[in-house]
């Protein structure tokens, strides 16, 4: 049974549901009996993509889109604590369930799609180990081409300054 509640900061406009999914209420547009008053009947919103695979909506008329799994996180988890990131413990961006997401620091986020054979931006585990067996004599701006990346990131990974070679 899909459970919705109000999202926090949209209390009669917007609700969440236990399975991910985002809608608006029925609600009047306008003050009633004045010209230009409408009525608009409440739908669940489509989400668009972003290029990292997470979805998104837009709640009002002309505002930026909103991560789903950041309403769904403050509506079923509550207030996100300083410094923390909305986790998928799957590692699957699309799954918005409540169950499925959790408050945690942005390199266990990091981590977790590298457990989960996934890529952050651009490199996956296998490309740092690639990077990191590379011989010095290759040149970090040959490197920084052949994986679509700036240098300063392949200096960070063979200096071991970068996150995921914690897991290497």
């Amino acid at each position: 049974m899909e459970n919705w509640k109000d999202i926090p900061g949209y209390e009669g406009k917007y609700q969440a549901s236990d399975l991910g999914r985002i809608r608006s209420l029925d609600r009047q547009l306008g003050t009633p009996g004045k010209r230009g008053c409408k009525f608009m009947k409440g739908r669940v919103l489509q989400p668009g993509t972003t290029k990292s695979g997470h979805l998104y909506v837009v709640l009002g008329h002309k505002a930026p889109g909103t991560p789903v799994h950041q309403l769904i996180a403050r509506t079923f988890i509550g207030p996100r604590p300083d410094g923390m990131d909305v986790c998928h413990n799957d590692g699957d961006p699309t799954n918005n369930r409540a169950e499925n997401l959790r408050y945690d620091t942005r390199t266990n986020n990091i981590l977790d799609v590298y457990r989960n054979g996934g890529r952050w931006r651009k490199l996956s585990l296998e490309d740092v180990r690639a990077i990191l067996n590379e011989p010095s004599t290759v040149t970090g701006k040959s490197l920084a081409k052949k994986y679509g990346i700036s240098a300063q990131v392949i200096s960070k990974i063979r200096s071991r300054r970068a996150k995921c070679t914690t897991l290497v």
